[in-house]
């Protein structure tokens, strides 16, 4: 069992932010991943060289991704020059994934070949 004790700047014990801690910390632990989409239902561990491919895929601009995002373009660009997982706020990540998502990105987990992205077949229309 693990104990966890939080203390404010003047020493005094803060239980009641443990629980919500541990919980959050044991929830990204147990992350379902489904077999189309990276940690599904968490929406923020994909990486840079993903969503660069799923802009190509869709043929976005830096500009339209930020739009359908609601993410500012600076901050678009900014993530892309890092190396890695996608970085900043879980929010921000959450969001460009969902707007990839959206406009037919699949995102497909390591499974022995590596992280990548491909576009999501489209329904034939009835009639």
């Amino acid at each position: 069992m693990v104990h966890v004790h939080l203390r404010s700047r003047r020493g005094r014990c803060l239980p009641y932010l443990a629980k919500p801690l541990i919980e959050k910390i044991l929830i990204r632990q147990e992350r379902d991943v489904n077999r189309n989409s990276i940690n599904s239902g968490w929406g923020a561990l994909i990486t840079i060289k993903q969503v660069k491919a799923a802009r190509a895929l869709l043929g976005w601009a830096q500009a339209d991704l930020a739009r359908r995002s609601g993410i500012s373009e600076p901050t678009i660009a900014r993530l892309e020059s890092s190396q890695g997982e996608l970085g900043g706020r879980e929010n921000t990540a959450a969001r460009i994934r969902k707007a990839l998502e959206v406009g037919g990105i699949d995102f497909i987990d390591e499974n022995g070949g590596g992280p990548g992205v491909r576009l999501r077949k489209k329904l034939a229309k009835k009639g």
